[in-house]
């Protein structure tokens, strides 16, 4: 057996074995869904999120409280969820323990 041969039979293996574990999620299943960095892009990312319909956004963060709460009418207009803001990411992180953390802030 050479090389090729070896990796597709491994990745075969390695999907054969994950698809009972995909299938068994449910597709009703919302994630909790989190939001660092709560400006204009971060914003636009998680209107991504809400349309696809698989996340219940649980917190929003930044470091200007006014971004939070526009963020916050936002996202409670299009999706109805409720989100609690947090200038401190680390607080967010351990209080609200989200599937998925949006990490949205500048680069600088």
């Amino acid at each position: 057996m050479n090389r090729c041969r070896f990796l597709e039979s491994i990745a075969a293996g390695g999907v054969a074995l994950q698809a009972p574990f995909s299938f068994a999620q449910s597709s009703e299943r919302k994630h909790r869904t989190a939001l660092i960095g709560s400006g204009w892009w971060g914003k636009n990312i998680l209107q991504e999120a809400m349309a696809s319909g698989r996340c219940r956004i649980v917190a929003l963060c930044d470091a200007d409280s006014t971004t939070i709460e526009v963020a916050s009418e936002h996202v409670t207009d299009r999706s109805g969820d409720k989100p609690k803001g947090y200038v401190d990411y680390r607080e967010l992180l351990d209080k609200e323990r989200p599937d998925i953390a949006i990490i949205a802030t500048p680069d600088h």
